[in-house]
């Protein structure tokens, strides 16, 4: 009788236990690479959460030492005053949490270092990190200093506002962190929450200065960008205080109306109901207030154009009687909003009012949007 069989029967069975053995193998390093895997990441998460609360430590002592400075008898004089000629009243002021960077240099610093808080400093934009040999200096020196805060009321972050003869950058800002991130927060927005989900309309503004003043004159549903940009970050948080409709107030110059040209695209798709109020001459909101009062603002929100109305009177503001020329330098200023809206409901009706406004048809308009070359 052949062998060959058991021969064949023994091989198999040792194959198999060390296949089994491999698989097994494998098996307990797969699963120390995940428990790994897991450790490093609960490692890093640990490492961020301590990174955010150190910061958080920073920032909200910071916001305390610049108050402190501000409603120093001395100290803060100068700063005051400017606050005081831009019409924002001692009570806004201390509501905002307005405070003063003083001119040492140093102040803050100090007050960082006896706390251990000098390399937070520096992380979190306040300080400038030192040259070898040197020590931590100040980032904002002599600024009124307005803050940023999250929806909550946790400061994040600062901008600060030169003070008058202005011969510096009228306004300098930290840069982003690990709990700040510019495009993703909106000043006033911790005072305006309430409001805002009670009217459901959030008035936008650009400045802190218009916000305030607006909070002051009775529009406690006011926020600041800060700038003229609106992003989707920072549409999801007016929509999650509540809002059901935009009214947009830009200042009156060709920045506010490239930044209306910039925010069209987001506004159409993502708040339809968006309004826009046109000042008149070359007044800002905090400065028309300041000269024509609560009663005046209150009739000019009241006559905020749908954002539609707006972009085509604006561009176009002959309508059908407009020349072939105009009719041609209107598209073109109109085109990039049409580029960034792509297809989809938003788009059809916008182009639906252009065609009606100019009295071109829809493939006319299609043609003349489409990019050439």
């Amino acid at each position: 009788m052949s062998s060959a069989p058991a021969c064949h029967g023994r091989q198999s069975h040792a194959f198999a236990r060390v296949t089994g053995r491999e698989r097994h193998s494998r098996a307990i390093l797969s699963f120390m690479s995940q428990t790994e895997a897991r450790e490093v990441e609960k490692a890093f998460q640990q490492a961020a959460r301590l990174e955010r609360e150190e910061l958080h430590r920073c920032v909200t002592l910071a916001a305390s030492h610049f108050q402190s400075r501000l409603w120093d008898d001395e100290e803060g004089q100068a700063a005051r005053d400017y606050i005081a000629s831009r019409g924002v009243a001692p009570e806004s002021a201390r509501a905002f949490g307005l405070g003063y960077a003083s001119a040492s240099g140093t102040a803050l610093a100090e007050t960082l270092a006896r706390e251990e808080l000098l390399d937070a400093g520096d992380r979190a934009g306040v300080l400038r990190h030192p040259r070898a040999g040197d020590r931590h200096t100040d980032y904002f020196k002599r600024r009124v200093m307005l803050p940023f805060c999250s929806p909550e009321g946790q400061p994040l972050s600062f901008i600060g506002r030169d003070l008058p003869p202005h011969q510096r950058v009228k306004y300098q800002e930290t840069r982003n962190s690990s709990i700040f991130i510019r495009n993703t927060t909106l000043f006033g927005l911790n005072h305006a929450r309430d409001a805002i989900r009670s009217e459901g309309s959030a008035i936008v503004v650009e400045g802190g200065f218009d916000c305030m003043m607006l909070h002051q004159a009775g529009f406690p549903n006011s926020v600041g960008l800060i700038a003229t940009t609106l992003s989707t970050a920072r549409i999801d948080l007016l929509l999650a205080a509540g809002a059901r409709e935009l009214v947009v107030m830009l200042d009156p110059d060709l920045g506010g109306w490239r930044g209306i040209q910039q925010n069209s695209d987001l506004l159409l798709r993502y708040v339809p109901r968006t309004r826009v109020v046109q000042l008149p001459g070359k007044e800002d909101p905090d400065e028309f207030i300041l000269r024509a009062g609560a009663g005046a603002m209150r009739r000019l929100l009241s006559e905020a154009r749908p954002l539609t109305d707006y972009l085509l009177a604006t561009a176009l503001p002959q309508g059908r009687g407009a020349s072939a020329s105009e009719r041609k330098k209107a598209i073109e200023e109109l085109s990039p909003i049409f580029l960034r809206l792509q297809e989809g409901p938003a788009r059809t009706a916008l182009l639906e009012a252009l065609a009606s406004h100019s009295g071109l048809s829809g493939p006319e308009l299609e043609s003349l949007l489409r990019p050439q070359g």
